[in-house]
């Protein structure tokens, strides 16, 4: 009888990194040794747009979700890891704090995944001498630690001594699905967007960076595309009439919606250039696909993308909440389109190198040595 993996996470048919994470995490799962489980907690997906009715459903859904845990633990003595997906944020802490320390006194290895990194919780747990203690007590003893980024690593070192050397990983791909085309015969560069569409992703500075282009008389080097689906109602149409007041139209932008599946790989087939200047970021899945999928990427100096990105070769980092650094970095490329040349190359390193399998490969390896280990 094989060993099981509890993976904790919100539910799968929920939106953003971490779901599109795991369902293709079970998806290409096989093991030997090990079997998945996965377990449901936070918000439900018909919360995702009625935050207000989310704030006051949220601790009633918690406290039946841990019960559930608990019961979980209870009657399943094949369960030997409990794998956490908290983000470096107060309420996903506090969760998961309390299933960790509940895994903990069920005999349980636990691996904590890190997924999101904020700086400012980062700060406040090192300059905190009590809350460095219990974050350190609970989360680095004892358990294995997996981030997404070295600068993750090095802050985790800076709260205490973990038990475990601390792992980097990375978000994952399916390579199959990965659409490579050669550059078309288009003049202007395509610059793509995809994500959700709010401000915390940089959408303003593209925003201002397209008017700046336009006020230049260079706008015409450059056709944008926006994928993804709005943080609130109406934003998308207040972007655009900014845009339209500033007499720029949909030949030279345009708004999608949420597009997924195989149409999501072509999209990012028929253009050159991605464009994620985000504010803060664990290590963007939608950067992976564009990069397999052979674009040059433009993006800001958040979370794992110092690692991933290397100026010149694959893309421009570039700083947040600038659209001067977006502009000019849109120019460079502009100019240096052999930057651009090495499409399908880029495309078949980083398809191989970004692909779930060879992700799934690596955590089988983590599974057996906290399993059997001495």
């Amino acid at each position: 009888m094989k060993n099981k993996v509890l993976i904790v996470s919100n539910p799968l048919n929920h939106e953003g990194g971490i779901v599109n994470y795991y369902n293709l995490y079970f998806k290409y799962f096989a093991s030997n040794d090990f079997e998945l489980k996965h377990f449901t907690i936070g918000s439900r997906a018909f919360l995702f747009y009625r935050p207000f009715l989310k704030k006051i459903l949220y601790p009633v859904y918690y406290f039946f979700d841990y019960f559930r845990f608990v019961i979980t633990l209870l009657l399943d003595t094949q369960i030997k890891i409990i794998q956490l997906n908290p983000s470096l944020i107060p309420v996903p802490l506090i969760r998961d704090g309390l299933l960790l320390f509940t895994a903990k006194l069920f005999g349980k290895k636990v691996i904590v995944f890190y997924r999101g990194w904020k700086l400012q919780v980062f700060s406040k747990l090192h300059s905190n001498e009590f809350l460095k203690k219990m974050f350190n007590w609970l989360y680095q003893k004892g358990t294995q630690q997996i981030v997404l980024a070295s600068s993750f690593k090095s802050d985790l070192l800076k709260l205490g001594e973990p038990t475990l050397p601390i792992i980097i990983t990375t978000t994952a791909i399916d390579k199959s699905e990965i659409v490579i085309k050669e550059k078309g015969t288009d003049k202007r560069l395509n610059i793509l967007f995809l994500g959700r569409i709010q401000n915390l992703k940089g959408i303003e500075e593209i925003v201002d960076a397209i008017i700046q282009l336009k006020d230049e008389n260079k706008l015409k080097y450059f056709r944008f595309t926006f994928v993804g689906h709005e943080s609130r109602v109406g934003y998308i149409q207040s972007l655009q009439e900014k845009l339209s007041q500033n007499q720029i139209y949909d030949d030279q932008v345009s708004f999608k919606g949420r597009i997924t599946g195989q149409e999501k790989y072509e999209i990012y087939a028929l253009h050159d250039i991605y464009l994620l200047p985000s504010y803060t970021e664990g290590c963007p899945n939608s950067v992976l696909e564009a990069l397999a999928s052979g674009l040059f990427c433009i993006t800001t100096n958040v979370g794992a993308l110092n690692d991933i990105i290397k100026n010149g070769k694959n893309g421009v980092l570039i700083q947040k909440k600038s659209n001067a650094d977006i502009v000019n970095a849109l120019l460079y490329c502009q100019s240096n389109k052999e930057v651009l040349n090495s499409r399908i190359e880029n495309a078949t390193l980083y398809s191989n190198e970004f692909d779930i399998r060879k992700i799934i490969f690596d955590f089988n390896n983590i599974y057996s040595q906290l399993t059997y280990a001495k």
